[in-house]
């Protein structure tokens, strides 16, 4: 061993591996066993693609992490803050011993009906540990190293038919000891953090909300409960009315969020700060799940409320959720790179449904417009929604009065056919295809072209102020 201490730190770590591929040979058949048994999960999207470590090394290493990681999650599932933040490093920051803490305390509170830190089964490319990082490992006795490719998988009772599946790659140290949780690894690489939950903030708390025949759930933190308790209220009459648009062939259930702070908003979402300020809710998912023979689902979906929210009246509440829940019910119809003018102008057309009397009432900015250079002259574009643009109002006004105009003129199975028509694909980007895929959609739909679509739209705007 005097050998082995007279090397640099680097060449110990691989002699150690050396080592541990001679000694760890039996341990590594355990290893493999283990590892295949907790990857059984018949509806986790990560085990699309299993690729298995091929040498001793590497199985005792997944091993080790294994162990560390379901320690971890054990700890927290059981309020243990102290074995929790055992399984980190002596390095870790302030930051994650905090998150760990907070969520030591706040896992048990919600309605988890699974939880766990776990390696995915994917092996697709490693990376070396930041050399910062690595110099305070070797600085403190660690033998090995490894971004591991950690997952956060969970599901909340009721709201998730699916397992949620959140990539959180870790870096982690081994010691004589084992395997210890060193930082989350996204940041260091000058990528976004793995998206936050609620049980990392303060004080959260579930309500579960019947919304015949489905099942909703309002969570929320801290102390303050009156807009949770405004939500939830709300929300069977939103899914009814959703419904009611859209057919009842989704879940009928929604997981809605109230955040308490700006950063829980920014942190859940991903979202930027123009778009906090901007909205009072957006909905995020994590993705679709297509199996063979079955309908879509989307995995994760959540609307998430900006505390600004708080302030709303109890009719613009109603609207933002009505709003909100629909872009729930169409998630699997709805590509991923739709119109955008065209997914919000369904949603704020069923978001406002029996909240006005006249166009001036509903849309002001648009109708102040239209009485001082006439209508728009053709349908909003993308760009026009840009939190950034000073008009965005103009252009959510403007998209809805398409499908006001939509449905009175055809009626709500023609907005809905138009919709699943026009939102099913992602919109191109050649200007001139997004034009052509609008006027075939509308001669399909509404048996009129495109132009003949903005013309009588412009008429039917220029009664409505008159």
């Amino acid at each position: 061993m005097k050998f082995l201490g007279a090397l640099a730190p680097r060449t110990r770590r691989v002699v150690f591996a050396a080592i541990a591929v001679v000694i760890v040979a039996v341990v590594a058949i355990v290893a493999t066993l283990i590892v295949r048994d907790s990857a059984v999960d018949s509806d986790g999207p990560a085990n699309a693609s299993i690729e298995r470590p091929e040498n001793p090394y590497e199985q005792a290493r997944t091993l080790g992490v294994t162990l560390t990681l379901q320690a971890y999650t054990d700890a927290l599932r059981d309020a243990d803050a102290g074995a929790a933040l055992a399984q980190l490093d002596p390095s870790a920051d302030a930051a994650l011993r905090t998150k760990t803490e907070i969520s030591a305390a706040g896992v048990e509170e919600l309605p988890l009906t699974t939880f766990e830190y776990r390696l995915s089964d994917s092996r697709d490319f490693e990376r070396l540990v930041p050399p910062q990082i690595q110099e305070t490992l070797d600085a403190a006795g660690s033998v090995d190293s490894w971004v591991a490719p950690v997952q956060l998988r969970y599901a909340y009772a009721g709201i998730d038919s699916k397992t949620v599946v959140v990539d959180i790659p870790m870096v982690m140290a081994r010691y004589s000891d084992g395997w210890r949780i060193v930082a989350e690894a996204a940041p260091l690489f000058g990528e976004p953090p793995a998206a936050g939950q609620v049980w990392q903030f303060p004080d959260p708390t579930a309500q579960q909300v019947a919304t015949s025949p489905g099942e909703s759930l309002v969570l929320s933190n801290g102390t303050d409960r009156g807009f949770a308790d405004s939500i939830a209220g709300q929300l069977p009459a939103a899914v009814t009315a959703v419904s009611r648009f859209w057919g009842t062939k989704w879940p009928q259930s929604v997981g809605a969020i109230a955040a308490a702070t700006d950063d829980e908003f920014l942190s859940i979402t991903g979202a930027g700060a123009d778009d906090a300020r901007a909205a009072a809710a957006v909905t995020v998912y994590t993705g679709i799940d297509r199996p063979e023979g079955a309908a879509p689902v989307a995995v994760g979906q959540r609307v998430v409320f900006t505390p600004q929210a708080a302030q709303l009246d109890s009719a613009n509440l109603a609207v933002v959720l009505r709003h909100e829940v629909f872009h729930i019910a169409a998630r699997t119809a709805t590509a991923e790179k739709a119109a955008v003018w065209v997914t919000e102008a369904v949603a704020e057309y069923v978001g406002r449904q029996g909240t006005y009397t006249d166009l001036a009432q509903a849309a002001p900015e648009l109708a102040e417009q239209i009485a001082v250079s006439g209508p728009p002259v053709d349908l909003p574009s993308d760009a026009d929604f840009a939190p950034s643009n000073p008009d965005a109002a103009v252009s959510y006004q403007s998209s809805w009065s398409v499908a006001a105009f939509i449905a009175e003129k055809f009626g709500e199975d023609k907005l809905r056919n138009f919709y699943v028509a026009l939102a099913g694909a992602d919109q191109p980007v050649d200007p001139a295809l997004v034009v052509a895929a609008q006027d075939t959609v509308s001669r399909l739909v509404l048996k009129i072209s495109r132009e003949e679509l903005v013309r009588q739209w412009g008429e039917w705007l220029t009664a409505q102020i008159r």
